[in-house]
C-alpha cells in the first residue's frame, strides 16, 4: 500500500516533468520565431533606407514606421516570452528536484547551516540544520529571509493548541494547491535574492529626503522649468533667441538638480540595490492576493496584502518603477537630457517620498507575509509527499501516543517503525540495547515528530496524540576550547537547563542520551539515578537511552513513573542482526567485546 502511494506521487511529479518539458520546447520555437522577426524587421527597415537613398525618394522613408513599430513590438515581446521561458524552466526543474527527493536526495536544497546552534534546547541534538537536515528535508523557499521564517518554524517550540489547530489547517489547505504553490516557487526564483540587508528598506523614512517640503513650489518648478526649456527649445529653433542664450537657460534645470545631487545618488543607489527583491515581492504578492483561501491563518496573512484603497502588489510595483526609472541616470546621456528637459531626477524622487509618506510603515509587513507563505509552502509540500503520514491529534493529558512512529528523513524502504507510549507528565521510560541497535535514532525520531507535530505538519506515524509541551534535549555535549570547558561540563551545564526551566514551573518533555557521559561508570550510575529521581517529582516526561543496566531498576522503586523499553541484538551465523524494533523490557544482549573481536581489535 505504501509503495502503491508513493508510486502514484512520482507519478504526478513524472507527468508535470513531461508536461514542462514540452511547453519549454514550443517556447523555445516561440523565441526563435520572434528573433527572425526582428532580424526580418531590421533588415526592412535597411532596405528602406537603402531604397531611399539608391532612388533618392525621402518619401520611401514613410515606409520604415512600419518595420520599426513591428521591432520594437518584437524586442517586448521578446522580454515576456523569455521571461516565460524562464518560469517554464523552474517549474520543470521544481518537479524534477521534487521526484529525486522522493528518492531521498534532497541535497539540493538548502540546509541552513547558519541557524545551527549548539546551545539551542534541542535543533543540535536532533539535526534540526545542516547537511541531510530536516530543513533542508523541508525546504522549499526561495530567499533566506523566507528560510528564516522556516528555520524559526521548526527551531521555537509551539505550545499553543489553538495555533497548532490552525497551523494544520493551513498546511493541509495549501498541501492541495500543488500547481498554485510550485508556481509562488518558480516566480520566486526567476528573481534570485541573496543575503542583503532588508533593514535599509524597512526602516527607510521620507525624513531622508528633506526637501519638498513646500509642495505647491515644488509642482510650480516642476512645471515652471520644463516649460521654459521646451520654450527655449521651440524660440531657437525658430531663431527668435540665439543657441547661447538656450545654453544659459540650461543653468536652471542643472542648478536645481545640481544642490540635491548628492541625495539624489545616495537615494537612487539605496533604491536599486533592492530592485531584485521588489521584483520578486511584487510578483508574489500578486499571486498571494488573488489566490482563494479558506484556513484562518492564511486568510489573515492574505488580507495584510490589501486595504481599501490598494494592495500590496500594486504599491510594491509603484517603488520598483520609481526604482527603474531612477537607474536611466546611469546612462550619461539619458541623464543629461531628460533633467535639462523634465528634472527627471527630482520628479521620481518625489514620488519616492510620497511613496514612503504612505507605505513606509507597511512594507517590513508586506514581505513577512510572503516569506511565511513560503515557510507554510514548505510543511504543505510535505503533507503532500507523504500522503501515509498521519496529521497528529492534539491532547491535554497524553504527553504521546505513536503507533507506527519512525525517522521521516529515513527511506520508507529501510525505515522501521514501533509503538510508543508515554501516558501523563511525571513518567519517564528508559531505553536500553545494544551498540547500533537503533537507540539514538529511534531518540531523533520522537523528536523530530514532535518538531513537525508542533509546526502543524504530518508525522512518520499511522496514528500519533500528543501534549504540545516545550521540548528540551541533551545527547550531543561537547567540550569547549575556547570557553575552558570540558565535555563532562558543558553536559552538567545542559541538565543544570533542564532543572532550572521546571524549578520555575515550566513543563517539559525531555530526551537524555546517555547521562553523565564523561565520567566513570560507578559515578555515572549513581549521578543518573538521582538525577532521574529527582525530575519525576517535577511536570516533566521523556526517554532516557543508556547503556547503563542499572538505571532501569529505578522502575521497582517508581513503577507509577519509569518503565523499561529496549532494542534488542541477536548473533546467527556468527554476524550481529538487529530487528530495529522497540521492545518492553531490558536488553540483556550487548555487542562491544563481539564487535571489537570482530573487526581484530582484540584477539
Amino acid at each position: 500500500m505504501l509503495q502503491t502511494i508513493n508510486i502514484m506521487i512520482e507519478e504526478v511529479y513524472s507527468d508535470k516533468i513531461k508536461a514542462y518539458s514540452e511547453n519549454l520546447f514550443f517556447q523555445k520555437k516561440r523565441l526563435n520565431q520572434i528573433m527572425w522577426g526582428r532580424v526580418v524587421a531590421f533588415l526592412s527597415i535597411l532596405l528602406i533606407i537603402g531604397l531611399a537613398i539608391t532612388f533618392s525618394k525621402l518619401e520611401v522613408l514613410w515606409g520604415i514606421v512600419v518595420p520599426i513599430l513591428v521591432f520594437g513590438f518584437l524586442v517586448k515581446k521578446n522580454v515576456s516570452e523569455r521571461q516565460q521561458y524562464k518560469l517554464i524552466e523552474n517549474l520543470l526543474l521544481i518537479n524534477e528536484q521534487e521526484k529525486t527527493s522522493l528518492k531521498g536526495d534532497f541535497s539540493f536544497f538548502g540546509e541552513g547551516k547558519k541557524f545551527s546552534n549548539s546551545d539551542h534546547a534541542f535543533s543540535h541534538d536532533l539535526d534540526l540544520f545542516g547537511k541531510k537536515s530536516l530543513f533542508q528535508f523541508l525546504n522549499r523557499t526561495s530567499s533566506p529571509f523566507s528560510e528564516e521564517v522556516l528555520a524559526n518554524y521548526i527551531s521555537q517550540f509551539e505550545v499553543d493548541t489553538k495555533e497548532i489547530k490552525n497551523r494544520q489547517l493551513a498546511n493541509e489547505e495549501l498541501s492541495k494547491k500543488l500547481n498554485w504553490r510550485q508556481l509562488l516557487r518558480a516566480k520566486g526564483l526567476l528573481y534570485p535574492v541573496h543575503n542583503k540587508n532588508l533593514d535599509s528598506l524597512f526602516n527607510w523614512k521620507k525624513e531622508e529626503i528633506p526637501f519638498f517640503k513646500n509642495k505647491n513650489l515644488w509642482k510650480l518648478t516642476s512645471w515652471l522649468v520644463p516649460g521654459i526649456m521646451i520654450t527655449g527649445i521651440v524660440l531657437t529653433s525658430l531663431s527668435i533667441i540665439s543657441a547661447s542664450i538656450f545654453i544659459f537657460l540650461l543653468i536652471i534645470p542643472f542648478s536645481v538638480i545640481g544642490k540635491k545631487l548628492k541625495i539624489i545618488s545616495k537615494q537612487a543607489n539605496k533604491l536599486s540595490a533592492h530592485l531584485d527583491v521588489l521584483t520578486q515581492q511584487q510578483e508574489l504578492t500578486f499571486l498571494i492576493e488573488k489566490e482563494n483561501f479558506e484556513s484562518e491563518i492564511l486568510q489573515k496573512l492574505q488580507s495584510n496584502l490589501k486595504s481599501d484603497n490598494t494592495t500590496a502588489s500594486l504599491e510594491i510595483s509603484k517603488l520598483a518603477k520609481i526604482g527603474q526609472q531612477l537607474d536611466n541616470r546611469n546612462n550619461a546621456l539619458f541623464a543629461i537630457v531628460m533633467n535639462a528637459l523634465f528634472l527627471w531626477d527630482l520628479q521620481y524622487l518625489f514620488q519616492l517620498k510620497n511613496w514612503l509618506n504612505d507605505n513606509a510603515n507597511q512594507i517590513e509587513g508586506w514581505f513577512n507575509t510572503v516569506h511565511k507563505f513560503e515557510a507554510i509552502c514548505s510543511f504543505a509540500n510535505f503533507n503532500y509527499n507523504h500522503p501515509n503520514y498521519s496529521l497528529p491529534k492534539l491532547s491535554d493529558s497524553i504527553v504521546l501516543k505513536a503507533k507506527d512512529l519512525g525517522h521521516p528523513l529515513l527511506s520508507s524502504q529501510t525505515r522501521v517503525t514501533s509503538d510508543f507510549d508515554l501516558g501523563n507528565l511525571n513518567q519517564f521510560t528508559i531505553i536500553t540495547g545494544a551498540n547500533m541497535a537503533g537507540k539514538s535514532t529511534f531518540l531523533r525520531a520522537v523528536g523530530i515528530n514532535l518538531v513537525l507535530a508542533a509546526a502543524g505538519a504530518k508525522v512518520c506515524s499511522s496514528d500519533f496524540t500528543f501534549r504540545p509541551i516545550p521540548l528540551f534535549s541533551s545527547m550531543r555535549t561537547s567540550d569547549s576550547l575556547s570557553e575552558n570547558e570540558s565535555y563532562f561540563y558543558s553536559e552538567l551545564k545542559r541538565l543544570q537547563m533542564i532543572v532550572n526551566k521546571l524549578k520555575t514551573g515550566e513543563k517539559l518533555f525531555v530526551i537524555l542520551d546517555e547521562i553523565l557521559k564523561g565520567t566513570n561508570s560507578k559515578d555515572k550510575a549513581e549521578g543518573s539515578k538521582k538525577f532521574v529521581s529527582q525530575l519525576i517529582k517535577y511536570p516533566v516526561a521523556g526517554i532516557i537511552a543508556t547503556h547503563d543496566l542499572s538505571l532501569c531498576s529505578l522502575s521497582d522503586e517508581f513503577p507509577a513513573n519509569i518503565k523499561n523499553q529496549y532494542f534488542d541484538v541477536e548473533l546467527e551465523n556468527d554476524e550481529l542482526v538487529f530487528d530495529y524494533k522497540l521492545k518492553d523490557g531490558i536488553c540483556s544482549n550487548m555487542n562491544a567485546a563481539y564487535l571489537m573481536k570482530k573487526m581484530g581489535i582484540t584477539e
